[in-house]
């Protein structure tokens, strides 16, 4: 049996707002939570004051969370239903890699599994390692995996060889995580030797220099686009003078919906060139929100993956 992927945001999925008063690397983090009836924030409303989030009674269907004496979740342990949620946890957000038959520390995957009676006929998670190496799916003799919970940190199970089928009509696929970069000529030009600091964490930029999909979004469409976004600070002063405001506010809403903007904003840019806090007007210690303003490629690419780090194992 094959499981068709269909990725989906998971409603319950903790977030982070970027607050102004929280000092700690990274800076402006506070926790919030999704609710998935949660009106979009008004303006100027708090991010950290959504909904609150719904009890969620325990199914009484679903298997017990069985563990060996090592801690590993037993595979015999996992609904089919389970790694269905698995899935739509990650809506939209997991892009294929570049090598998508190779597994990597960081990298999401699913795989078919040989045929047992009771567990799934598939897997999916984040990898967690791989013995001899991270590689092809042929070379691994055992792999661990981090497999998605809705309202905990994820488990850790333990794939063998024998676990997984190697049809090759069925072919493991290996995904990262997206994150859209906003950005100028010249902020492509700064990251185009560092796509290897993202691909080491599992993440795959994409990079867009126009502004027409920004204004094109929407509140019935906002659900499918990135929790990720690095927008270069030449990029917005790149924006005609007549769609500036319309941008502006796009940006506002992407906020208010739980994206996640980080600012690009090398050190050596002219003074003409403004940050974003600056043009959406926001400041620390005086305004709720304030955007991380990464200076370098590497800043970037550690934040970025720290901040997801957050996410996931919340």
């Amino acid at each position: 049996m094959t499981l068709e992927i269909a990725l989906k945001r998971s409603l319950f999925l903790p977030h982070f707002a970027q607050k102004g008063e929280d000092k700690t690397p990274p800076s402006g983090m506070k926790r919030i939570h999704w609710v998935g009836d949660k009106e979009p924030a008004q303006p100027g409303q708090d991010q950290n004051h959504g909904g609150k989030r719904k009890e969620n009674k325990p199914n009484k269907r679903e298997a017990p969370s069985v563990r060996d004496v090592r801690g590993y979740r037993e595979l015999s342990s996992i609904m089919l239903g389970e790694v269905s949620e698995a899935h739509k946890y990650f809506a939209n957000q997991l892009l294929p890699s570049p090598y998508p038959a190779w597994l990597a520390t960081n990298y999401f995957c699913m795989m078919n599994l040989l045929h047992k009676r009771g567990r799934p006929p598939a897997m999916f998670g984040r990898v967690r390692t791989c013995y001899p190496s991270d590689g092809y799916i042929q070379n691994i003799q055992e792999m661990e995996i981090y497999f998605p919970q809705k309202d905990k940190a994820p488990d850790v199970v333990l794939i063998h060889a024998d676990d997984i089928s190697q049809d090759p009509h069925k072919p493991v696929q290996s995904y990262c995580m997206r994150v859209k970069f906003l950005a100028s000529e010249e902020d492509i030009a700064d990251f185009d030797e560092y796509e290897n600091l993202f691909l080491e964490q599992g993440l795959l930029p994409e990079f867009e220099r126009g502004y027409i999909d920004l204004l094109d979004m929407n509140e019935q469409n906002h659900s499918t686009l990135p929790w990720f976004y690095v927008i270069g600070s030449r990029w917005f002063a790149s924006v005609p003078d007549t769609f500036r405001v319309d941008v502006r506010e796009q940006l506002g809403k992407l906020i208010r919906w739980n994206k996640l903007i980080f600012n690009y904003h090398p050190e050596s840019l002219p003074n003409e060139v403004k940050s974003l806090n600056r043009e959406l007007g926001y400041k620390h210690g005086f305004t709720d929100i304030v955007l991380i303003e990464p200076e370098t490629p590497h800043q970037t690419s550690q934040i970025v993956a720290s901040t997801f780090e957050k996410i996931f194992f919340t």
